[in-house]
């Protein structure tokens, strides 16, 4: 089983992705650090069947604008389902790596459960970059760290080989290919990486 197939037949499973209610604490945290986004233009590339979307829908409210994308055709069907009643948030299909954005566009690009699901990471946020507004942040999150993640997918086919980096590593990196790192927390029950343009 690759990749595409293990999410496609996740797409087709009961609530895929949905957050328990363990996750909520975890929720709650991510949201303070996130900050006010209301009236804020949000990409969410790998959205999945849309639990994160749903409440991005909420943060932003109606003055707001969401883009979700997902590459599995299932995920996307299901986020359409799932913010269906919000006009303000849209769904498409493709790659992160290949998603056209408009230049400066995006106050907030928000990777959330994504990042170790990548082809062309350098690709991807070459991207990020061009189409953030000067002010605007990537954000790259999971809600669990690198190292309790990694756990997870190596016992499933299809992702045993999508290693999340340790968040000092991710840092490095970033800062070495031009970004301004302001924050990354690194532990059991959060994975946040908050970066900016240089």
């Amino acid at each position: 089983m690759d990749r595409a197939e293990f999410f496609e037949t996740l797409a087709g499973a009961d609530d895929p992705l949905a957050f328990r209610p363990e996750h909520e604490p975890r929720l709650a945290r991510l949201r303070r650090r996130l900050g006010d986004l209301r009236g804020k233009r949000v990409f969410e590339p790998g959205c999945g069947a849309g639990p994160l979307t749903a409440r991005l829908a909420e943060w932003v409210g109606a003055g707001g604008h969401v883009l979700a994308l997902d590459a599995c055709p299932g995920m996307v069907a299901r986020c359409e389902r799932t913010v269906a009643a919000h006009a303000h948030v849209r769904t498409i299909r493709g790659k992160a790596e290949e998603a056209e954005l408009e230049a400066g566009g995006w106050d907030l690009i928000l990777c959330f459960r994504l990042y170790p699901h990548l082809d062309a990471p350098a690709t991807f946020l070459r991207r990020c970059a061009d189409g953030l507004a000067p002010a605007g942040e990537l954000v790259i999150a999971n809600l669990e760290g690198s190292r309790e993640l990694n756990a997870f997918h190596a016992d499933r086919a299809g992702v045993r080989d999508d290693v999340m980096p340790a968040g000092s590593e991710l840092a490095r990196h970033l800062r070495a290919t031009g970004w301004q790192v302001a924050e990354v927390v690194d532990e059991p029950e959060e994975f946040f990486l908050r970066a900016r343009r240089a």
